[in-house]
């Protein structure tokens, strides 16, 4: 985007909590990656659609896909121009820009997802990579979050989720859970599917942990001051070394193959 230009959150009319706070987090990155509106822009595994929604109200033409029905109904009730299909084998006439927002390490066709927004983007296109790598985090940063979910737990903050075995070590657990019972890709993984189709302009390591709690937080007003605190506490411990930055931020453009027009 120009510079000058800034996307700003205008998400439902009823969005006052967590979902209100964490939208603008990533639109003040995506302000600085993104091509400026009304650029054309694949939302790749939208969820329920509150991003695509912003987008969407910033004056983007966005179309916006998941595989799972019960989110793209949501997204679709939002006013979100949404659609159920399989990145991987989706269709569609080429894009100004292709996002991936925390949902290419759950792809069962990873290799195959990045190739096809490689084909949706139009030449000089723009791919954003929102991710979590989860294998970066060590025992204190394991540590760090099971121990404050706990506590958020306790204090009646955060929903209800499943986390592997309470008492288990914390890094065990974290990598039981992500690894053998998720099944999640890793960052690394990501970032060798991304490399094989695109050349990677930008990789930016960030903070993540305020966001994987903020899933699970209670959405109301009260929410938003816990969320704006994780966020800072996390950014301070990363910036001192005391926690691992396990959020990965990839910005890059399609790579061209022979078959490519010219």
């Amino acid at each position: 985007m120009n510079p000058t230009d800034t996307v700003r959150y205008t998400g439902p009319d009823d969005a006052t909590g967590v979902t209100a706070a964490r939208v603008p987090d990533q639109l003040a990155f995506l302000t600085d990656w993104l091509p400026s509106a009304p650029a054309r822009i694949l939302d790749a595994g939208c969820g329920r659609g509150h991003l695509a929604l912003a987008l969407d109200r910033a004056g983007y033409a966005v179309t916006a896909v998941d595989t799972d029905p019960e989110a793209v109904a949501v997204a679709s009730a939002l006013g979100v121009n949404a659609v159920e299909a399989d990145i991987a084998r989706y269709e569609d006439d080429p894009f100004d820009a292709v996002l991936f927002s925390l949902s290419l390490h759950h792809m069962a066709d990873l290799g195959d997802a990045v190739e096809r927004a490689r084909t949706l983007l139009r030449p000089g296109g723009t791919l954003v990579v929102d991710e979590f790598a989860w294998e970066r985090a060590n025992p204190a940063t394991a540590a760090w979050f099971y121990d404050t979910a706990a506590v958020l737990a306790v204090a009646g903050r955060l929903g209800p989720g499943t986390d592997g075995d309470p008492l288990a070590a914390p890094y065990p657990r974290w990598v039981s859970r992500h690894r053998d019972e998720l099944r999640l890709h890793s960052g690394a993984t990501v970032v060798a599917a991304v490399a094989g189709a695109f050349d990677i302009r930008t990789t930016t390591r960030v903070p993540y942990l305020y966001r994987y709690l903020a899933d699970r937080l209670n959405d109301d007003g009260l929410g938003v001051p816990v969320f704006t605190a994780l966020k800072d506490i996390e950014r301070l411990r990363i910036a001192d070394g005391g926690l691992a930055a396990v959020g990965l931020r990839l910005l890059a453009r399609p790579r061209q193959t022979r078959e490519d027009p010219t």
